[in-house]
């Protein structure tokens, strides 16, 4: 992936779990889902090689370039 690839799923990644903290905090019990969700393919990637958000942002962003 590229680095502006990698930059922008670390903030998305970072926004989701802010917003499931704050969905937390004021009451919302359904926001661990998105924690869940988050642990769940952070350990899909690991076991596997493959993370469909990789996917998604070299899409967005391209491929790296070799050099």
């Amino acid at each position: 992936m590229s680095k502006s690839a990698v930059r922008a799923q670390r903030f998305v990644m970072g926004t989701l779990l802010l917003i499931a903290m704050i969905l937390l905090n004021v009451g919302y019990d359904w926001g661990k889902y998105i924690v869940y969700f988050i642990i769940f393919m952070l350990y899909l990637s690991a076991f596997t090689g493959f993370c469909p958000s990789d996917a998604v942002f070299e899409k967005l962003f391209g491929k790296r370039q070799s050099t």
